[in-house]
């Protein structure tokens, strides 16, 4: 499901709930579609399930671009997901991990963040104050120790450089001559809109980070996955984002709970998608571009 559909069926429960219906009955009729997996609590669930540490590892190699010796080989979960516990939402990154690299190297500290929103801009103060955290919580009271690198990954629905060419940003204290000031410390942005607004800029793009992107969003929309199903990590997540692997109480937790935003944006894009097709001036087709509904949502209006 789009992040907005996937709002508009939390949404369903919630009223489900709210009016002491069975949430099972629902969710079962929606367990062979996708949820979305930029949700907070999906990404969680499936991202920080030891089963799926390879799935993790592969990802965090492609989003960071580590390749050879540099791979992270050993990740351990901080704050893994466990089954049957609600969870919770903090200010804390959504998933957590350390890499082990040898008693002589510093260990690896990786986050990853999932940003739909920058209200009034201040997702530049969060990100320095999550790195910042994470930072400090490395240094044991009363003992001053080296600190380990830090890789804080975040997938983010806006633009970080506006007029930037790359989608793909690594963000490092450097000094007038653009010397890194301290190499074992990262912030990685990866602007997801501007890959999927721009696919024709990038079709030749084959990086791994790129085919992520590009899997991530046709199971997203529901697509021919056929493109990917001979990758044996694809595969996994296909299997991972089949909304029968949710449970309806996790669907009802807080972590879940990201909906309001983009049922309003959904309700206005069918709103404008009404208007354009009683003017009769634009084919389906068209206005699934400009509202970035479905072809079919839009023909059933």
């Amino acid at each position: 499901m789009t992040r907005e559909e996937f709002a508009v069926f939390q949404h369903k429960l919630k009223n489900a709930d709210d009016n002491g219906l069975n949430l099972d009955a629902i969710v079962k009729e929606y367990e062979h579609r996708n949820v979305y997996f930029y949700n907070d609590g999906c990404i969680k669930k499936i991202l920080a399930s030891e089963k799926n540490l390879l799935l993790t590892t592969d990802l965090l190699n492609a989003a960071l671009n580590l390749v050879g010796s540099d791979r992270i080989e050993n990740p351990k979960l901080v704050n893994p997901y466990i089954p049957g516990e609600l969870g919770y939402r903090s200010v804390e990154p959504d998933l957590l991990l350390t890499n082990d690299r040898g008693e002589s190297i510093p260990r690896d500290r990786i986050s990853i963040d999932v940003q739909h929103e920058n209200n009034d801009s201040l997702f530049n103060d969060r990100l320095v104050l999550y790195v910042a955290r994470l930072t400090s919580s490395m240094e044991k009271a009363g003992k001053f120790t080296r600190l380990e690198n830090l890789h804080v990954v975040s997938f983010q629905f806006f633009d970080a450089f506006k007029g930037s060419p790359n989608y793909r940003h690594k963000v490092q204290l450097r000094n007038q001559e653009q010397r890194v000031y301290f190499e074992r410390q990262t912030v990685t942005l990866i602007e997801v809109n501007k890959f999927l607004k721009q696919k024709e800029k990038f079709e030749g793009d084959n990086s791994r980070i790129a085919q992520w992107l590009r899997a991530i969003d046709t199971l997203n929309r529901e697509a021919d996955f056929s493109e990917f199903a001979a990758d044996p990590v694809f595969k996994v997540l296909q299997n991972e984002v089949k909304l029968c692997n949710f449970s309806a109480r996790y669907m009802r937790t807080a972590i879940m709970k990201d909906f309001d935003d983009a049922r309003i944006a959904y309700n206005k894009a069918r709103e404008i998608a009404k208007m354009l097709l009683e003017q009769g001036k634009l084919s389906v087709a068209e206005i699934s571009a400009v509202t970035k509904l479905s072809e079919k949502e839009i023909s059933e209006l």
